[in-house]
């Protein structure tokens, strides 16, 4: 008879034991908790990692924006690679001159060399000296905007549309960008040596025709050691936005912020930055050591060739959350000889289900032909087999004759 008490014991022991295990396993699996995941108060905003272009963290980052004066990073660039000699004068024009909410004036008449019109406009956030320079480089502001334009669509920053040079969007509704765009921008701009010294400069001095005038970068988290620039932007419409560059023993980041708090744009940055930096890495995805496959070439031959990979692939990845998947396919029908390194099928990698790469896979070593093997068989007669077979016919003869004896001539005994 079953003990029902004896029973529910060892159901309750069960249950208890699967309660532990779950918990156990629940916590002890590294996963990333809710909080560690970065809030921030930016609308918008992208990591991307500097020397492969790869987008590390986005939120919103094709999302149309104003960018405010982040846009002088495009203005700059163009005027440094537009002239080889920067230390000509360019002459303030009235219409470059005054205040602009910048934070000193120009007189109409000043002189300012290129370079330092550079350096305002990417250190101080000068807004007429991105109009001198404009007018001084293409004649008036709209034709510089049109270059700015063409530039931008030719790096890549498809979605990218400025109607001036300092990103004052007030007058300009339609002057709009986007993160990812901004970091295609910002990229680019930081592959220029001298462009990448103005923007980590935090201090300089310019020169305005006799007078020097002392500039400070706007931008407060060149106090960071790893941080390397680049440019901050706020209007009314725009919010506070930044770009900066993080330049660590492990990643090199381009982060953009855009509609961010007064309190939270460099808070926002910061904590993109350390996020992405506690949890990617740059990890071998694809060896192009290991054997993918191994095909024949079919008929009668059967000959084996082993696949490949044609090349390694090395991808950013987060640990914690990246699912990596791989797709392959081959060419079963193999016509010999084979080349070495002769494509011969393809292999597709898959992040968190998004196609990232495509290698070709490749045999290794050349095949000039199948591998023949050759089975003689002697068409003389055997002898060994033939005395082998007399042998066993001759005991199993013997044995055939001591049973049939036995059966015959049986004798019996008596106790």
């Amino acid at each position: 008879m079953i003990d029902c008490k004896v029973m529910l014991k060892k159901i309750l022991i069960g249950l208890a034991v699967f309660i532990l295990v779950v918990l156990y396993y629940g916590y002890a699996t590294p996963r990333l908790e809710a909080e560690d995941y970065p809030q921030i108060a930016a609308e918008s905003a992208l990591v991307m990692e500097k020397q492969t272009g790869a987008v590390l963290w986005e939120k919103n980052s094709q999302q149309s924006m104003y960018p405010a004066s982040t846009t002088k990073m495009l203005t700059a660039i163009i005027a440094i690679e537009s002239l080889t000699d920067l230390s000509q004068l360019a002459e303030i024009s009235e219409n470059a001159a005054g205040r602009n909410h910048s934070a000193f004036s120009f007189k109409q008449g000043d002189k300012v060399s290129v370079l330092d019109l550079i350096k305002a406009s990417l250190i101080c956030s000068h807004n007429n000296a991105t109009i001198a320079l404009a007018e001084h480089i293409s004649g008036s502001e709209k034709d510089f905007v049109e270059t700015m334009n063409i530039k931008a669509r030719h790096i890549g920053a498809y979605d990218t549309f400025f109607q001036n040079t300092n990103g004052l969007d007030s007058d300009y509704p339609y002057h709009r960008t986007t993160a990812r765009d901004l970091a295609i921008i910002a990229k680019y701009c930081l592959n220029n040596p001298l462009f990448a010294q103005i923007v980590n400069t935090e201090e300089d001095i310019i020169t305005i025709g006799e007078n020097e005038v002392e500039i400070n970068n706007t931008n407060h988290l060149l106090q960071l050691n790893h941080i390397k620039g680049i440019k901050t932007g706020f209007t009314a419409n725009a919010g506070y936005c930044i770009v900066t560059y993080s330049d660590s023993a492990k990643l090199d980041l381009i982060t953009v912020i855009l509609n961010s708090t007064s309190d939270s744009r460099e808070e926002d940055a910061v904590t993109l930055i350390n996020y992405v930096e506690r949890n990617y890495g740059f990890a071998q995805v694809v060896d192009q050591n290991l054997k993918v496959d191994t095909v024949d070439t079919g008929g009668l031959t059967k000959t084996k060739i082993d696949l490949y990979p044609g090349r390694s692939y090395y991808q950013f990845v987060n640990s914690s959350e990246d699912d990596i998947d791989f797709k392959y396919s081959v060419n079963h029908n193999i016509v010999l000889p084979v080349s070495k390194n002769q494509n011969l099928g393809n292999l597709e990698v898959y992040i968190n289900g998004q196609f990232v790469e495509e290698i070709p896979l490749v045999s290794t070593e050349a095949v000039e032909g199948p591998n023949i093997e050759q089975h003689l068989v002697s068409t003389r007669p055997d002898t060994n087999k033939k005395v082998m077979f007399f042998a066993i016919g001759f005991y199993f003869l013997v044995f055939i004759f001591i049973i049939v004896k036995n059966l015959f001539f049986k004798t019996k005994f008596y106790v």
